[in-house]
C-alpha cells in the first residue's frame, strides 16, 4: 500500500502541476496569438464541451473492462503528444481543434485517478483521511506550478508556457505508468450499494447537479482573472502568488479532511457550506477588491473548490455500486465541464463590457447550486439517523438474549 500511495501522490502532483500552468497562464498564450476575448472564451470552453462526451465514454469503458490504469496511461500519453503539437499551431481554428482534441484525452484523467485511488483505499476504515493526504499533493503541485510559472514569465517569453505544459504532461504520463505497474487489492468503495443498484438516485442527481453548478461558477476566475489582474498592472509573480494562496488553503483542507468529515452526513453538510462560501466569494470578487482583500478571497478556494470536489466525490462513492464508480465520477466531471463551458463562453462575451462584474453571474450560479444541495444534506442526514436507529433496534434483542 505504501508504494501505491507514493505513486498516486506523485500522479496527483504531476497532473495538477499541468493544470497549475494551464488554468492561470494558458489564456496569456492565447492572447499572444492575437485572439480576441470572445475567441479566447470559445477556445477555453471547447475542451469543456469535449469532456461531456469523453468523460462518460472513457469512464464506462474503464469500468466494463476493469482497465482504469491502462486508460490513465493511454490518455496521458495522448495529452503529451497533443500538447507538444501546440507549439506548431497558429490561428484561431487550428488552436481550437487541437485544444479540443487534447481535451478528449485530458478530460477523463482526474475522474480515472479518483476512481483508481478510491478503489485502492476501499479497504481502509478511514479512507477520507488517506485520500486527503494523497490528494493534497495535487494541490501542492498546482501551487508550485502557479509560483514557478508566474516567476518564469517575468523572465521568459509567453511562448515558454507551451514548454512548461509539455514537460508537465510528460511527467503525468510517467506517473500514470508508475501507478499502472503497481497492483494493490481493491475493494468496493461504496459499501452502501453492494447489489449493483443505485440507491436513492435522486440524491445522486441532486449531488451532481448542485456540485457541478458550484464548480462551474469558477469559470470566470479560471478564464479571465489572470487577464484582469494583468490589466490592473499586477506582475506575473504576484499573479502566481494569488493563485498559490488559494492552493495553500486547499492543502490545509486536504490534510485535515479525515478529521473534518466523518461519514456521508458530514460530507453533505460541508458541501452545502462550500456552496454558500462560493456565493460570497464571487460577490466579493465583483467589487474589484484591493490586493489585501483579494488574497483573503483567494484563501477561500480550499472550500469553494477543494471541499466541493472532495465532498461530492465521497458522497457519490457512498451510493454508487463498485462496478459503476468510474462512470459516476465521470458523470460528475462531465456535468460541471458542460456548465463551465457555457459560463466560460458567456464570460468571454460579457467580460469586455462587464469587467469584474462578470462575477455577479458566477455568484448567481453558485447560489443555485446551494439551493439544490440543501435537500442533499437533509437526505444524507436522514440516512445517518436511520442507520443509528436500526443499529439500536438490532442491539435490543441481543441484550434480551444476553
Amino acid at each position: 500500500m505504501k508504494a501505491a500511495t507514493g505513486r498516486l501522490s506523485f500522479l496527483y502532483a504531476a497532473l495538477f502541476f499541468e493544470l497549475g500552468v494551464n488554468l492561470p497562464f494558458f489564456p496569456l498564450w492565447l492572447r499572444s496569438q492575437s485572439l480576441s476575448d470572445e475567441a479566447i472564451g470559445i477556445v477555453l470552453a471547447a475542451p469543456l464541451l469535449a469532456r461531456i462526451i469523453a468523460n462518460p465514454v472513457v469512464g464506462a469503458l474503464a469500468d466494463r473492462s476493469g482497465r482504469a490504469r491502462a486508460a490513465l496511461v493511454i490518455c496521458s500519453v495522448v495529452v503529451t503528444i497533443g500538447t507538444a503539437l501546440l507549439a506548431f499551431a497558429g490561428g484561431f481554428l487550428p488552436i481550437l481543434l487541437l485544444v479540443t482534441a487534447i481535451a478528449l484525452a485530458q478530460g477523463p484523467l482526474i475522474a480515472l485517478t479518483d476512481a483508481v485511488t478510491l478503489r485502492s483505499l476501499g479497504e481502509l476504515q478511514t479512507p477520507e483521511l488517506r485520500y486527503g493526504r494523497i490528494r493534497l499533493w495535487g494541490s501542492a503541485g498546482f501551487a508550485i506550478a502557479n509560483l514557478s510559472a508566474g516567476w518564469m514569465l517575468d523572465w521568459l517569453p509567453i511562448a515558454s508556457i507551451i514548454g512548461m505544459l509539455v514537460l508537465s504532461a510528460l511527467a503525468t504520463a510517467l506517473a500514470a505508468v508508475a501507478v499502472a505497474v503497481v497492483r494493490v487489492p481493491e475493494r468496493p468503495a461504496s459499501p452502501m450499494a453492494p447489489d449493483g443498484k443505485l440507491e436513492r438516485p435522486h440524491l445522486l442527481v441532486l449531488t451532481i447537479a448542485g456540485a457541478s453548478l458550484v464548480q462551474a461558477s469558477h469559470a470566470a476566475v479560471y478564464g479571465f482573472s489572470t487577464l484582469h489582474w494583468q490589466s490592473l498592472g499586477i506582475s506575473g509573480g504576484a499573479m502566481g502568488s494569488l493563485w498559490a494562496a488559494g492552493i495553500v488553503s486547499e492543502i490545509t483542507f486536504f490534510s485535515l479532511l479525515g478529521y473534518i468529515v466523518r461519514g456521508s452526513a458530514g460530507a453533505a453538510t460541508l458541501l452545502v457550506a462550500s456552496a454558500a462560501v462560493a456565493t460570497l466569494r464571487w460577490a466579493g470578487m465583483a467589487q474589484d477588491p484591493q490586493i489585501g482583500f483579494l488574497v483573503l478571497l483567494q484563501f477561500t478556494h480550499g472550500l469553494t473548490f477543494g471541499a466541493t470536489h472532495l465532498s461530492s466525490v465521497f458522497l457519490l462513492a457512498r451510493i454508487t455500486p463498485a462496478g459503476m464508480l468510474a462512470q459516476v465520477q465521470a458523470w460528475l466531471a462531465a456535468s460541471w465541464a458542460g456548465i463551465m463551458a457555457v459560463l466560460t463562453t458567456l464570460a468571454g462575451y460579457l467580460y469586455g463590457e462587464w469587467g469584474e462584474h462578470v462575477y455577479c453571474l458566477m455568484a448567481a450560479v453558485s447560489a443555485a447550486g446551494f439551493l439544490l444541495l440543501i435537500p442533499v444534506a437533509l437526505g444524507f442526514r436522514g440516512r445517518a439517523s436511520l442507520a443509528i436507529a436500526l443499529a439500536g433496534d438490532a442491539e435490543q434483542p441481543a441484550q434480551r438474549l444476553g
